[in-house]
């Protein structure tokens, strides 16, 4: 299976299915509770991916995980939102897989029956494996070539002298380790996909008080310090080693 991103979106093409991560529908509740009013992305994020499986040929969808937002709740508008939005994609894509997100409680309950509801633990096409991350995946999973997971909402960071930050998304591509207790075999790679929804922000993954989150970052398990960096546009940062910054937060300040 030929894994390609695609260019200046959060997104990655897997032959023809187009996958994503981290839609986090709903989280306009969360910050209209903190005082911050934003209309629905669910509608945004939609006519999105029906462009872009327009424009690349899509006609399979999954998502890894993290579709709704509030947990253990579910607002009224969430619930609504989540309906309409796989609603929407169904004459788009003929095949629609989630990977089950740590978010994703009672999800299965108001999902349209066309969306194939797949465990935590993670599943196979053909010789790629994908899971949200938030759980170890099962051994068939590890198994595949490549891991393609979401669950961390990597993004880069940037310092310039006068203490300005910028923090942009970001894919990781990070190397397993030969051998792990766990698993008899492991793929050669895991790429980490960025958020789908801009209102999640990022986790700055090169900041030096960074805070991985799941058991697939053990490090036992892979050589996160060895991962490849890529904005966006296909710029290549590097090794997330020697591109580390001091961004100046806490670590208590990494929360997801």
């Amino acid at each position: 299976m030929d894994l390609e991103p695609v260019p200046d979106e959060p997104a990655l093409m897997a032959d023809d299915i187009l996958v994503v991560a981290d839609l986090h529908i709903g989280i306009e509740e969360e910050l209209h509770e903190k005082g911050i009013r934003v209309p629905s992305r669910a509608e945004v994020m939609g006519r999105k991916l029906i462009d872009l499986a327009d424009r690349r040929g899509a006609s399979r969808l999954v998502i890894l995980g993290d579709v709704k937002h509030l947990v253990p709740k579910m607002a009224s508008r969430e619930r609504r939102d989540v309906y309409v939005f796989f609603r929407d994609l169904a004459p788009t894509f003929r095949e629609m897989y989630i990977a089950q997100g740590n978010h994703d409680g009672m999800l299965k309950n108001i999902v349209p029956r066309t969306v194939r509801f797949k465990p935590a633990y993670g599943f196979r096409i053909g010789d790629v494996g994908f899971c949200h991350g938030h759980a170890w995946p099962y051994k068939k999973v590890m198994e595949g070539s490549v891991l393609v997971m979401g669950h961390n909402h990597p993004a880069a960071a940037f310092r310039d002298a006068m203490g300005s930050r910028q923090i942009v998304p970001c894919w990781m591509r990070v190397p397993f380790l030969r051998k792990h207790k766990r698993y008899p075999r492991l793929p050669k790679e895991a790429i980490v996909v960025p958020s789908f929804n801009e209102l999640c922000g990022g986790m700055p993954v090169n900041d030096v008080r960074a805070r991985f989150i799941g058991p697939l970052f053990d490090e036992d398990l892979v050589r996160v310090e060895d991962a490849s960096v890529h904005l966006l546009d296909g710029t290549n940062l590097g090794r997330l080693r020697d591109i580390k910054v001091d961004l100046g937060f806490r670590p208590e300040d990494y929360r997801q």
